[in-house]
């Protein structure tokens, strides 16, 4: 694949980390927002590091893959079980 195609993929997983953390997450939909935005940036890092191939960054973020969705996971179903109003 081209190179510059490769680093577009670098960059476009580094915004999207760095958006995650703009969310204010002193709530619930704050919570859920950020760790959606941070499970798809992992997700496109896992991408980026097997393209280059640079196996220990695809590993950091599969494992980030993983936490980010285990606590998706329980936000959600803390979403759910919340009264609305």
């Amino acid at each position: 694949m081209n190179h510059i195609v490769v680093e577009i993929i670098g960059i476009a997983a580094t915004v999207l980390i760095l958006f995650s953390m703009l969310f204010k997450t002193t709530t619930l939909v704050g919570d859920i927002r950020m760790r959606v935005l941070n499970l798809v940036g992992s997700i496109v890092f896992v991408v980026y590091g097997c393209l280059l191939p640079a196996i220990s960054t695809a590993i950091l973020n599969g494992g980030l893959v993983i936490v980010n969705t285990y606590h998706l996971i329980m936000l959600i179903r803390e979403y759910k079980s919340t009264p609305k109003e």
